[in-house]
């Protein structure tokens, strides 16, 4: 048979056991949450990402679909013409 002592001590044990295992439980729960938080966070820079790219690409299209002439003057009189670069051969 157990003695009055013994059964104190082991619901003391015990309730420290209970307190441990809360305390592990809140551990994980508050990581499972920054988790969850991290990989909403990399979700919303990732979207933003590809809206940046996609912007990027219209601005860039945008300027290339409307062609662009220059204008040379002739040349004045008496104004020599430089001579075009040639190919190497």
């Amino acid at each position: 048979m157990r003695q009055p002592g013994e059964d104190a001590q082991r619901e003391l044990e015990q309730h420290a056991l209970r307190n441990v295992r809360g305390l592990v439980d809140r551990m994980e729960n508050d990581q499972e949450a920054m988790r969850a938080s991290q990989r909403k966070f990399i979700g919303v820079i990732g979207v933003a990402l590809v809206i940046a790219v996609l912007a990027v690409v219209v601005v860039v299209n945008r300027g290339a679909s409307t062609p662009r002439s220059v204008e040379i003057p002739p040349p004045k009189a008496g104004q020599l013409m430089p001579e075009a670069p040639r190919a190497p051969q």
